[in-house]
Parts: C-alpha cells; structure tokens; sequence
C-alpha cells in the first residue's frame, strides 16, 4: 500500500522496460514543471509526456524525477496518473532511488545513508537556534503568515510565493553564522539543508553510476532549488517552463537555457528531443 511507503523503501511497481547503456540522463523538477501546479488539476501530467518517454527509450534516454518532495508524498500523487515509475527519484532534494536491471527502484543506501546522517546532524545542531529565531521575526513581522512542517523542524510553508520571497530575504541573516546550511527553496516552501547535498549533487550520483556526461544530461525545473541542478550540470540542456520564477528565468537567459515559450513543459522536452535526434 502506498500508505506504508517510507523514505528508503523500495517502491512498489517499476519502470519501463529498458535495455542497452544510457546515451542521456533527462531530470524533470516535479511540482511547477512536470505536474501543473494546480493541485486540482484532473490532468496534472501532460496526456503526451509518458508516450514521449517511451519513444525516447530507442535514443537511450533514461528519464526521472528531482523533487523536494520526500518518496510517499511524492508516490501518492504521481501514482494516481502514471503507467510506470521513472527510471530514477531524487526527493526530498537529497535521497537517490535507482532502477535496478528489472526496473524496480532500489534506494542508494550508501549515499542515502551519508545524505541522513548529515541531516540529523544539522537537525541537532540548529533547530533550537532556527526556531528561536523564526519566532522573533513571527512576532516582528505579524503580516507574514508561515508554520512549520509538521515532519521537519528545519521546514517552513509560507502563506504563498511573495511571503516566501519576504521570508527569505529575513532568514538570510541567521545562515552568516552557519558555513554548512544553505536555503532550499521551491514556491512557498523553504527547507534548510546541509550543503553537500542539493538537487544537483544527487542528479550527479544517477550520472556517475550510469556513465553518463555532464554535456548528455538535461534538466527542467522552475524554482530556487532547480538552481543547484543548473548549476551542476554547466554542459546539459536546461530549460524551464514559461512560469518559471523570475531568478530562475533569469539565470537561463544569461547562460543559453531554453524557455519554453508557451510555458508548458512539453515544449521544453520537445525542443530538446530535436536537439538529440541530429546528435
């Protein structure tokens, strides 16, 4: 039941059937940019993007998914729309589930492993300091509306974008005394996260494991935490959908990223399906 499912499990199903070496690793941003953003959305997967995966399975392209979303969250929606689970997930921009030869998705336990250690131990170190500090600006700043997550004292969900963008400029202060805690930030939700571990960083452990170079890599996302990704991967195709947030859009401009002009993903993936059909 996908109501068991925990971080580190194996999830139930599989990927498609796939065979031969991997030619180009593609990693799509879930929330925003693969599923629309309207949570009510009867068709929050674009009807065409599976049929698009399939095809693509001739060029040698294995497709995943790199969410903020920790794996249950993550599963209990795109199981309600999807044939087939992705050939890779990073969720909760730091755990990595690779599929094995049968195409069920197995946990990276080794690095998994480092990835929570280093989250417990940053979890002990600030959280006390983080919500005092979060407090004093609730009680400053009595207009912003936020709560912490119910399942990480080092999370926040903001009212809505612009509370995060305010919230964000505010926190800023409290990281000058931490050299290994970065803002992660998607939306309206924002997490604090130990460095070494980002969307790109777990994107560059399915690469290496799967032999794949930097410049056969491509990558859609929109938000903040999209950014690491981008950035780990300066040869890959990186494109976003014509919402992208602002910071977002404009790192894509300034580095040849492709923006899909009608903002659907589909755009983004079909521009690039060119691009590898004449490699």
């Amino acid at each position: 039941m996908l109501n068991d499912v925990k971080e580190g499990d194996t999830p139930q199903g599989l990927a498609a059937p796939y065979s031969g070496p991997c030619r180009w690793l593609l990693a799509m941003d879930y929330d925003g940019t693969l599923r629309a953003a309207d949570l009510d959305d009867p068709t929050p997967i674009d009807p065409g993007f599976f049929g698009l995966m399939q095809r693509l399975r001739s060029r040698g392209v294995r497709w995943g998914v790199n969410t903020g979303r920790d794996l249950p969250y993550f599963l209990e929606d795109f199981a309600e729309v999807a044939p087939f689970l992705p050939d890779f997930i990073c969720t909760c921009e730091r755990y990595v589930y690779m599929a094995d030869e049968e195409g069920r998705l197995q946990p990276l336990a080794e690095h998994n492993e480092e990835a929570d250690r280093a989250t417990s131990e940053l979890r002990s170190a600030i959280t006390a300091p983080y919500a005092e500090f979060m407090e004093a600006l609730r009680r400053r700043y009595t207009n912003l509306h936020w709560r912490f997550s119910a399942h990480d004292p080092l999370s926040i969900e903001a009212e809505d974008v612009d509370t995060m963008n305010l919230l964000a400029d505010l926190i800023d202060p409290f990281l000058g005394a931490w050299e290994n805690v970065v803002m992660q930030r998607a939306g309206r939700y924002m997490r604090l996260a130990d460095i070494r571990y980002n969307k790109g960083t777990a994107l560059q452990c399915v690469a290496q494991r799967w032999h794949v170079p930097d410049d056969s890599v491509a990558m859609v996302g929109d938000g903040h935490n999209d950014l690491d990704m981008f950035r780990a991967f300066p040869r890959g195709f990186r494109a976003a959908p014509g919402e992208a947030h602002p910071e977002v859009l404009e790192f894509l401009q300034a580095h040849g990223g492709y923006i899909a002009p009608r903002g659907g993903v589909m755009q983004a993936l079909q521009h690039w399906r060119k691009c590898i059909l004449h490699a």
